[in-house]
């Protein structure tokens, strides 16, 4: 097999989501040495030893990214201890609510919007900022997770989509300085990813209404995103930048 990041430094934020898992496992069987993170120290240890006993590297940061200054933190202890850092993916983000799914823009509480955006755009603010005078040294990959409804809008989920929408202008500012930082940045657009946030909540008939959504007519998996993200942070994208990459089986196409 080619290994498409051997040697290569990935610091996995929120890495005990069922996505986070998969990427760190898929990077790993590609070579890449790897800083865990997430909240769940447990689980992230577990991971971490479930990598090191197939003969990976995996280093755990238990750490809350939403507390102020714990990103530069995290990117530091990650950079000290694997010795620099030439990709960053982040699939942290706020946990759906249904009370507030539904609600529609004038209803929405302000602080309510606020704790929205900074567990999904301030958190992959601060890990880019930490980690672009370390990574700008040689070049390197950030990958953040956005989804569907910021690019197409939808009915409900307001405040999330808001708060997807500015990572992709993020992306799309590092990228445009790519002269300068040597930093190639990616949003991935999620659409109906089987995971027990999404999937399991809802009933029989939502999960069939909601496969029929792609021409695929089905659920994706979490490895389905995580080899998309081993793509990006590989150099078979070298020549790809400030793109917002569509994970959905094809829906948004039809829309």
């Amino acid at each position: 097999m080619v290994m498409l990041l051997e040697g290569r430094r990935a610091l996995v934020a929120g890495a005990t989501s069922e996505i986070g898992q998969e990427t760190a496992r898929v990077f790993a069987e590609h070579g890449a040495r790897l800083a865990l993170v997430a909240r769940r120290a447990s689980l992230l240890r577990g991971l971490a030893s479930e990598i090191k006993s197939r003969g990976g590297e995996a280093i755990p940061i238990p750490a809350d990214l939403t507390r102020p200054g714990e990103a530069a933190k995290v990117v530091k202890a990650a950079a000290q201890k694997l010795g620099g850092l030439d990709i960053i993916v982040s699939y942290v983000g706020a946990r759906l609510k249904p009370s507030t799914w539904y609600k529609s823009i004038d209803k929405l509480d302000i602080n309510t919007i606020r704790d929205i955006m900074a567990a999904d755009f301030y958190t992959a603010l601060s890990l880019a900022q930490a980690a672009i005078p370390i990574m700008s040294r040689r070049g390197g990959v950030m990958i953040f997770t956005s989804s569907t409804p910021a690019l197409t809008w939808y009915r409900y989920g307001a405040a999330y989509s808001l708060a997807k929408l500015t990572l992709i202008g993020l992306m799309k500012l590092i990228a445009a300085e790519y002269d300068r930082l040597r930093i190639r940045t990616y949003a991935l657009a999620l659409g109906n990813i089987r995971t027990s946030a999404t999937y399991r909540r809802l009933k029989p008939a939502e999960r069939r209404r909601l496969a029929q959504e792609s021409p695929m007519k089905r659920w994706g998996e979490p490895r389905e995103v995580a080899t998309v993200a081993l793509a990006l942070a590989s150099d078979l994208f070298s020549y790809v930048n400030g793109q917002v990459i569509v994970v959905d089986g094809g829906t948004v196409m039809l829309s």
